[in-house]
């Protein structure tokens, strides 16, 4: 069973690129399967089923196993046993149905960087919609920009080259770094997906289209990141969150309250925030402090 662990832990590695976190937290989830299974007397991966599957989730409940990482284990859960049914290593993917813990389903405000690179695997990159989806979430990421921006966005603002990308929000004129892994997104939708999705009468303008070929509305893009958030086995995300989330993160790794309020182009600051001197340029900022720079 390790080997197929270890070749599942692999794949992900090498094809999508998760990071050597996500790998730690997959391997420790199945780590923890495998031991449910070897007290069970259950033999080989194949011949798990869906009561055993719940029964274990039950069962790591009672051992009191904190909420959030229950939702983490069923990801792991569902990932693994997807992957075994695509490799037919199993005939049928006995954790379809498994389900986190409703408590779980609030929205969060603010999301780990462990989360965040779940959340952001969900995606099919093999689809065009999947690598439209990756982008604009990387990018929103990357960024912190509003919804209505990413939507909007066309492509005299991208600057890739510089990894870098104008926009105007409120009136204000600003040039935001885009970091490394928001630009090789971007770059493989713009080259494999948009074209794709493009229609006769689309605006060649446009960095994303939906299906149609026009502009996604607001209430698409949430289907679409519910959708993802609900595979992650993660709660209810939004496109705040996952600003709120880019703050926290950059305030951990040592960025200051005023620089993040000047990148973000927030206008109010607090007393607090006024008096702080800035010392760091916005670029330098991003690449010491943005855990995707």
């Amino acid at each position: 069973m390790e080997t197929i662990i270890d070749e599942f832990c692999n794949y992900r590695r090498e094809k999508k690129q998760v990071s050597e976190n996500t790998l730690l937290a997959y391997r420790s989830d199945l780590q923890r399967l495998v031991s449910y299974m070897r007290e069970n007397g259950i033999p080989s991966f194949a011949q798990v089923t869906e009561t055993q599957l719940n029964s274990f989730i039950l069962l790591t409940e009672r051992r009191g196993l904190k909420a959030a990482s229950v939702v983490r284990l069923v990801s792991s859960i569902h990932t693994f046993f997807d992957y075994l049914a695509k490799r037919g290593y199993i005939k049928e993917d006995p954790a379809e149905r498994l389900k986190a813990p409703k408590a779980e389903q609030a929205v969060q405000e603010i999301i780990s960087v462990e989360e965040l690179e779940r959340l952001f695997e969900m995606p099919d990159l093999s689809g065009p919609k999947g690598m439209r989806d990756r982008a604009m979430l990387e990018v929103l990421y990357a960024t912190g920009i509003r919804l209505n921006s990413l939507l909007k966005l066309t492509m005299s603002q991208l600057q890739l080259q510089y990894r870098l990308l104008c926009i105007r929000e409120q009136g204000e004129e600003r040039v935001l770094p885009l970091g490394k892994t928001a630009c090789e997104r971007l770059e493989a939708y713009l080259k494999e997906a948009r074209p794709v999705l493009a229609v006769p009468d689309s605006d060649p303008e446009l960095v994303f289209y939906n299906r149609a070929g026009g502009m996604m509305t607001r209430q698409g893009f949430f289907k679409r990141i519910t959708m993802y958030a609900e595979k992650a086995g993660l709660p209810n995300i939004t496109p705040r969150v996952l600003r709120n989330s880019m703050i926290t993160h950059l305030m951990s790794n040592g960025a200051s309250y005023a620089g993040v309020h000047q990148l973000l182009g927030t206008k109010r600051l607090s007393a607090a925030m006024n008096y702080q001197k800035q010392t760091q340029s916005i670029p330098e900022l991003y690449r010491q402090a943005h855990p995707r720079a």
